[in-house]
């Protein structure tokens, strides 16, 4: 893809209110990392959240890289009804 290209699409992205964003769920709850301004700008800063997380101990991470509007909370917590689904 061009540069040119490239750059209209993320102008087009933000004028709708579009960014890229880490989604990382774990146990006890997900959190949003970013806005960044490409995947590959995500792609290469999500290592070093992963990692502050499994030095906290959370064994279980899912991680997606995905363009969404800003979420209305960066960090949500889960209920235990939550947990299991």
């Amino acid at each position: 893809m061009t540069s040119l290209l490239k750059r209209l699409i993320s102008l087009l992205d933000r004028l709708r209110g579009l960014a890229v964003w880490i989604e990382i769920a774990t146990d006890d709850c997900t959190y949003y990392y970013g806005p960044f301004t490409s995947l590959e700008e995500a792609e290469a800063h999500k290592g070093n959240y992963i990692a502050d997380l499994k030095a906290e101990g959370v064994q279980k991470i899912e991680v997606q890289v995905k363009k969404m509007r800003q979420p209305q909370a960066l960090t949500v917590a889960r209920t235990s009804s939550q947990a299991g689904s």
